[in-house]
C-alpha cells in the first residue's frame, strides 16, 4: 500500500476466534473493505468460560465502506457476544505516520 491517505482503519475487538471469522465473513461479502489484520489476545485476567481470547480484526477502505462494516460486524458479534464485550473503532484518515505500523499489520 503506498498510502493511507483517504483510507479509513477500521477495528473490532470481540470475544473468540469464531466469532471474528464470522464478522471477516460477512464484512467481506458485503463491504468493499480490505482485512489488514487479526490479533489475538488472552487476557490474563479474562473470566475463560466468558472470554477463552479476543480478537481484533483491522480492515481498510473508504469512511462510508468502514463505517457500514463497523456496523453489521458489531451486529454479527452481538449475537455470540455481549454489548460490553465488543469494541468498535475508526481512524477516518489515518496520519502517514501510522503507515509503518498499517503496513506492519499486512
Amino acid at each position: 500500500m503506498d498510502s493511507v491517505k483517504g483510507r479509513a482503519l477500521g477495528m473490532l475487538e470481540v470475544c473468540g476466534y469464531s466469532t471474528a471469522l464470522l464478522v471477516i465473513n460477512t464484512i467481506c461479502h458485503y463491504m468493499d473493505v480490505q482485512i489488514v489484520a487479526v490479533n489475538i489476545n488472552k487476557p490474563a485476567v479474562a473470566v475463560l468460560e466468558k472470554i477463552p481470547l479476543q480478537a481484533q480484526v483491522k480492515f481498510q477502505g473508504s469512511v462510508e465502506q468502514v463505517q457500514a462494516a463497523l456496523e453489521a460486524g458489531y451486529e454479527v458479534a452481538l449475537k455470540y457476544n455481549e454489548a460490553d464485550d465488543i469494541i468498535t473503532g475508526m481512524i477516518a484518515n489515518p496520519h502517514e505516520g501510522l503507515q509503518g505500523m498499517i503496513e506492519a499489520w499486512e
